[in-house]
C-alpha cells in the first residue's frame, strides 16, 4: 500500500532524528525551517508560547508544552486544560496588542491565519512560526519540527510514533481494496459545500478507504449542486454539526428534499462526525479517522475501536 510505505518512511525519519540529537541537545532548541520558508532558531527554550489555531493548541499540549501556553484564540476548545488560557482574539482577527502584552518567545501560526496577521507580528520583531498540514503527513512533519524548535524533541517524537502506529494498525486493518466506497463530506447545506482535492479532509477520506467526489468539483472547498450530487450518487454520505445555532441531524439529512434518490440515503448510510476531529490537523486526527473507517467500512467499526 502506497500510503502505508510513505508513512513508514516518515516513521524511519522521524527515528534517525531522534538517534542523531545527542540527549544534551535535545534539552535545547534545533533550528527548523517552518511551511513559510523561514529559518527559526531559538536561542533557548521557549517559556512563553502563543497559539494562532485550534490544532497548534492540540499539538503543543500534547508534546507537553501546555504550561508553557500563555495565550490562545477563543476558537480554541480542547484540550479541557486549555480552556483556563487567556485568549487573544479569534483565529482570523487576533489583538496584536493583547499578543504583545503577554510577551511571548513565540508565536505558532497556522495555514488558517491570515498572513497579513503573521507579517505584523514579524514585524514587531517577535518569533513566529509557521505550519501548513494539509495531510496526515504534514500533520506528523509540524509536530516533529514543533518538538525540535521548542526543545521538547522527545515528547514530540513519542507522540508522532505512537500515531503513526495506530495509523499503520488501521490501514492493516483495511486492506487491500480494490473498489473505495465514494464519500460526500458536507461542510455546509446552504449552500451545499463541501471538501474538494488536495486538502486534510480530502486526504483522511482517502487515508480511510474512500474515494473523496468533492474532489470532482476541484481543490479547497467548492459548491456543489444538486444535480452533481445526484450523478455521481455517493454510496456514504458524512456531515457535521454545523455550528452551535446549526445543529444538522442524521434524520434532516435522510428525510431532504430530492435525497431519497441517493443511494447513501437510500441504504440509510449517512453519519455525523465531529468536525473538529476530522478537519484538525491534530493528534485527535486518529479519532477522525476511525470515525471515517467506520462511516465507510461499518463491518469493520467494531474492530476500529479497539485500535
Amino acid at each position: 500500500m502506497k500510503m502505508l510505505n510513505r508513512i513508514t518512511k516518515i516513521s524511519c525519519i522521524l527515528l534517525l532524528i531522534a538517534l542523531v540529537i545527542s540527549p544534551a541537545v535535545q534539552s535545547a532548541t534545533v533550528g527548523i525551517t517552518d511551511d513559510l520558508g523561514n529559518e527559526v532558531e531559538l536561542d533557548e527554550a521557549p517559556e512563553r508560547i502563543i497559539s494562532l489555531a485550534p490544532n497548534v493548541t492540540e499539538m503543543l499540549f500534547a508534546i507537553g508544552l501546555g504550561d508553557r501556553v500563555v495565550g490562545i484564540t477563543s476558537f480554541c476548545d480542547y484540550p479541557e486544560e486549555a480552556m483556563e488560557v487567556d485568549t487573544i482574539g479569534s483565529i482570523t482577527e487576533p489583538n496584536i496588542e493583547a499578543i504583545v502584552s503577554k510577551e511571548p518567545d513565540l508565536i505558532v501560526a497556522d495555514g488558517i491565519n491570515p498572513m497579513e496577521i503573521i507579517e505584523r507580528l514579524q514585524e514587531l520583531d517577535m518569533n513566529v512560526v509557521g505550519f501548513y498540514p494539509a495531510s496526515v503527513q504534514d500533520t506528523f512533519s509540524a509536530m516533529t519540527r514543533l518538538g525540535l524548535v521548542t526543545g521538547n524533541i522527545d515528547e514530540s517524537a513519542e507522540v508522532v510514533n505512537d500515531m503513526e502506529s495506530r495509523i499503520d494498525a488501521i490501514l492493516d486493518l483495511i486492506g487491500e481494496r480494490e473498489e473505495r466506497p465514494q464519500v460526500f463530506y458536507e461542510i455546509w447545506n446552504e449552500p451545499l459545500t463541501t471538501a474538494g482535492g488536495d486538502n486534510f479532509i480530502d486526504n483522511m477520506i482517502s487515508l480511510a478507504g474512500g474515494e473523496n467526489i468533492g474532489a470532482e468539483a476541484g481543490s479547497g472547498w467548492p459548491q456543489f449542486g444538486l444535480e452533481d450530487l445526484i450523478y455521481l450518487d455517493p454510496e456514504v454520505y458524512i456531515s457535521t454539526p454545523h455550528s452551535a445555532d446549526h445543529q444538522v441531524s442524521r434524520e434532516e439529512i435522510l428525510n431532504r428534499d430530492n435525497y431519497q434518490v441517493l443511494t447513501a440515503v437510500q441504504n440509510e448510510r449517512v453519519h455525523i462526525i465531529d468536525q473538529d476531529v476530522v478537519s484538525r490537523p491534530s493528534p485527535r486526527l486518529i479519532d477522525g479517522l476511525k470515525a471515517l473507517v467506520g462511516a465507510i467500512y461499518p463491518e469493520l467499526e467494531d474492530e476500529i475501536e479497539d485500535i
